[in-house]
């Protein structure tokens, strides 16, 4: 029995001087099994977004008389759910705003999201 401890222990300790090994052979963590980054909303929203909308999520004089949001207004930051700013970004709105669904993934959608959010505050 105090055998098997010992050879259970030393696999665990080669288990984990492998791994730690592999996460950072030259200093730096490996690529392929680090987590993959968070989304950046804020470059995000200047990419996909700010053309049509503003730099400062204002958005354009030539699109406001076409139902385009001021996501500044706190009125309007009151009247929209995350789900909501979500739906429109992933599915679209009315003709005029397209759909992100194929451009972006769920997580850059989420990003973009926080970021509408932050010109309401």
């Amino acid at each position: 029995m105090n055998n098997r401890r010992k050879v259970k222990g030393l696999i665990i300790l080669a288990a984990l001087i492998v791994s730690s090994y592999a996460v950072s052979i030259d200093g730096f963590p490996n690529r392929t099994s680090s987590p993959p980054l968070v989304a950046d909303g804020n470059a995000l929203y200047a990419a996909k977004c700010a053309t049509c909308h503003g730099k400062d999520g204002k958005g354009m004089p030539n699109w406001r008389s076409k139902g385009q949001p001021d996501f500044t207004d706190k009125n309007w930051q009151k009247s929209r759910t995350d789900a909501q700013i979500t739906d429109a970004t992933k599915n679209g709105k009315g003709k005029f705003m397209p759909a992100f669904k194929a451009k972006m993934s769920d997580e850059e959608i989420a990003a973009v999201t926080a970021r509408i959010r932050a010109f309401g505050k």
